[in-house]
């Protein structure tokens, strides 16, 4: 099984790396792909359907959103716990009081959105600044490969 996320991760890195375009353009791609993937599981697969209009709104390559959103699941369960940590910080105490002083009759069905909004609220800020990293090391990333590439191309001696 390891075997298999190892070579499907380094299938997705090689498509990413040898992929045409402006390396700003392609690593815009891949970070709106994380972000949207860490949207996607409190919205039940919804936030796919934003992937389209994200890239055109940002101007960036669909393809690396892609591959941006297959790696976002398989890194997403390393956050899952901090994401909802991160967001019952942010706003779980609030609607914990609003819960307490209205005695709602559907409890059940409060705590449930309760939980949902606290998820979405932590993966929302956690998948934001995941994507800004995402950015910054892709971007690193396409630069060092495309330079290491270009020398090799000019070295002497090659026929």
């Amino acid at each position: 099984m390891w075997r298999k996320i190892y070579r499907k991760l380094k299938y997705e890195y090689y498509k990413l790396i040898r992929m045409k375009g402006a390396p700003s353009f392609i690593a815009r791609g891949f970070s709106v792909g994380i972000f949207i993937e860490f949207i996607t599981l409190p919205t039940f697969g919804l936030a796919f359907i934003l992937l389209y209009p994200m890239n055109l709104l940002f101007r960036s390559s669909f393809s690396a959103s892609l591959i941006g959103f297959v790696i976002g699941k398989i890194v997403l369960p390393i956050f899952m716990a901090i994401n909802y940590k991160l967001g019952s910080t942010l706003i779980g105490k609030l609607l914990e009081e609003h819960i307490k002083h209205n005695n709602e009759s559907v409890s059940r069905w409060v705590a449930w959105v309760q939980r949902s909004l606290v998820y979405f609220t932590g993966s929302a800020v956690m998948g934001f600044f995941v994507a800004i990293g995402s950015f910054f090391l892709v971007y690193a990333g396409l630069q060092w490969y495309r330079k290491k590439r270009s020398r090799r191309s000019l070295a002497p001696g090659k026929v």
